[in-house]
């Protein structure tokens, strides 16, 4: 059906999204600290990034979800459920370990009074970006193991059995 040849291309899109959203959050601020009306403090960083926050895992995370995205166009079930735990990890880093430190201006808030701190732009991709891959993970593998992208012709004994199957059945 094309209906669900559809879906299933806005769904391969929707986690494609959700990996570049997390590759983004790791270059931008996930928490940023204003001291008064500034962002500018001497010798202090005001701005912590997502690779400031949790290294590579953002990047690793958001890498692994393009492969099992491309696993799960192929008709794999365990990528797509392997895609939807990617999603709950994505999403649990900004839930337990950033949401409870956004508002927290750490040393600078002990030296500055008036220093507040607020989620970043960051924060709100990896949120995004995470929430993105699991709703794709959870909705490939609900609708199931028809394949958009064909086995290669020379593939294993058991994909060119299918395909003969397959074949007889059309």
């Amino acid at each position: 059906m094309p209906t669900v040849l559809t879906f299933r291309l806005v769904l391969a899109a929707t986690g494609l999204l959700g990996a570049l959203l997390l590759l983004a959050a790791t270059f931008t601020s996930v928490i940023d600290i204003t001291v008064g009306t500034t962002s500018k403090v001497l010798d202090a960083d005001t701005a912590q990034s997502g690779w400031d926050r949790h290294g590579p895992a953002l990047v690793l995370l958001a890498l692994l979800a393009v492969f099992l995205l491309l696993a799960s166009l192929r008709g794999s079930r365990v990528a797509m459920a392997g895609l939807l735990l990617c999603g709950v990890v994505a999403l649990a880093i900004p839930t337990i370990w950033d949401r409870p430190h956004v508002h927290d201006s750490g040393s600078i808030g002990d030296v500055y009074a008036e220093a507040t701190a607020d989620p970043g732009t960051g924060y709100y991709l990896e949120t995004l970006g995470g929430a993105l891959i699991l709703l794709s993970g959870g909705a490939l593998l609900v609708l199931g193991r028809t394949p958009i992208v064909e086995p290669a012709p020379g593939g294993s004994a058991a994909e060119r059995a299918r395909a003969r199957r397959a074949a007889r059945a059309e």
